[in-house]
């Protein structure tokens, strides 16, 4: 009804005003209240949340890990290989004596 500008508009007054009431409400409720509520709040959220996103988490990036470990190894049987092919094709690196080059 408003349009693009329109809703643009409203969403950016109604964020201010949010963000405005928020701070006045926080700012009229005593320190020592909120250290209550997030004592009694962050136990419950610790152990509710906490457990069930840990295990969630932990599904997750367990692929990545057997991922980067499969991957690791196969990069090190590559690069073996390639090491065996190019001493095959060109021989034993030669050391060289590099002490007179300045």
């Amino acid at each position: 009804m408003l349009g693009g500008s329109g809703s643009a508009t409203i969403t950016k007054v109604a964020e201010r005003t949010g963000q405005h009431w928020g701070r006045q409400v926080v700012a009229k409720v005593p320190v020592e209240t909120l250290r209550q509520i997030n004592k009694i709040l962050g136990k419950n959220f610790v152990t509710k949340f906490g457990t069930k996103q840990g295990i969630i988490v932990l599904g997750r990036v367990a692929p990545f890990g057997i991922g980067a470990v499969i991957g690791g190894g196969a990069n090190a049987a590559m690069a073996t290989l390639a090491v065996r092919a190019g001493r095959r094709a060109f021989g034993s690196p030669h050391t060289a004596d590099f002490r007179g080059v300045a």
